[in-house]
């Protein structure tokens, strides 16, 4: 019995982790972490402080080990490096979680945020929940006297909630490549950007990959565009089984496809880019039809090695792919730091 009891711990506790590693695959899928504020968010925010009648109003998303803020109503700050807070209670319920008052809870009593300034006691959080069920973060008020939502208010809160996940749909629409469910470029462009300024920051490398698929004009000539299309989907759903959590998978034109991979430098980038390269080459790719055997060319550079800008960086690993498509295709070519030219040339095809 005791073997029994043990073995279900362990059970629950390996599904709890399966089931945060796919909530945080799934926040960072809306890439909405540390980017600016926008207007359709602090509207929300705004409306939910005054409505609920509290001086704070967040819309705050769970990260590994902060909550980081899209809006924050009443007060300047990006994020804080507490996670299991308010928020990370929150996000377990499937309805608003309701807290009188701080001071009086044994969770939160001892907390910075409530045992020193700025003294918060009241809290009322509206997880976002995806349309696959995962709960980002919340849209929440807080106060710093003790007291209770009435029930117009608490379902103002749930309205307000949705609205703020309905914009994190828009976000994650607007962000996609309709033919493959990629990343697109200007999503490309954006989150190169931001993972360089993070990089800076921290000292962290930045590692990308500049993939184009070997005489894809050949499948089109011969096979037409439709299964030209189907293998492009396939080739994504290759790209996308070689990626971590963290990584960035973009389509970006053509028969062109990148990958952003924080925190890689120089020697994992070559593995891992080999690692792509033998996937895609020992695939059978499912197009209209039938399958289809592709190979692809991959340039690597990476921050800061390559570059001290995103676009630096994708423009070194733009010209390292051509060196690759120039001797022979299928595979991996670094770009050495002096090749890194004001402009790349064209890719043959």
């Amino acid at each position: 019995m005791a073997l029994e009891r043990s073995g279900a711990a362990v059970a629950r506790r390996q599904s709890s982790g399966a089931e945060e590693s796919a909530r945080l695959s799934a926040l960072r899928g809306y890439c909405v972490l540390d980017t600016g504020r926008e207007a359709r968010f602090d509207d929300l925010t705004c409306l939910a402080a005054s409505i609920c009648e509290t001086p704070l109003s967040l819309v705050s998303l769970v990260d590994t080990n902060r909550l980081f803020f899209k809006s924050a109503h009443g007060m300047d700050i990006r994020e804080v490096p507490y996670p299991d807070f308010f928020c990370g209670y929150a996000i377990r319920q499937r309805d608003v979680f309701v807290v009188p008052d701080a001071s009086l809870d044994q969770r939160f009593a001892n907390h910075p945020l409530v045992a020193d300034q700025p003294r918060v006691r009241f809290y009322a959080g509206a997880p976002l929940v995806t349309p696959q069920g995962h709960a980002l973060g919340t849209l929440c008020v807080a106060d710093f006297v003790p007291r209770q939502l009435d029930s117009k208010q608490l379902e103002t809160l749930r309205i307000l909630a949705r609205q703020a996940m309905c914009q994190l749909e828009l976000n994650l629409q607007a962000m996609r490549d309709p033919l493959t469910g990629m990343y697109n470029r200007r999503q490309l462009e954006e989150s190169l950007h931001r993972e360089v300024l993070r990089a800076r920051r921290i000292g962290a490398p930045v590692g990308v990959m500049a993939i184009d698929v070997d005489h894809f004009k050949r499948v089109n000539d011969t096979l037409g565009h439709e299964v030209g299309d189907s293998a492009l989907r396939g080739i994504a759903e290759e790209l996308a089984s070689c990626v971590r959590e963290e990584d960035i998978a973009c389509r970006a034109g053509g028969e062109e496809f990148v990958i952003i991979l924080p925190g890689t430098g120089k020697t994992a980038l070559r593995s891992r880019a080999e690692a792509v390269r033998r996937t895609i080459e020992q695939a059978s790719i499912q197009a209209e039809g039938g399958t289809i055997k592709l190979t692809v060319s991959i340039g690597l550079a990476s921050f800061p090695s390559y570059g001290d800008s995103g676009q630096a960086v994708l423009r070194a690993a733009d010209i390292a792919l051509y060196k690759a498509k120039a001797a022979g295709r299928n595979r991996v070519i670094m770009c050495a730091p002096n090749s890194v030219r004001s402009s790349s040339p064209a890719k043959a095809a």
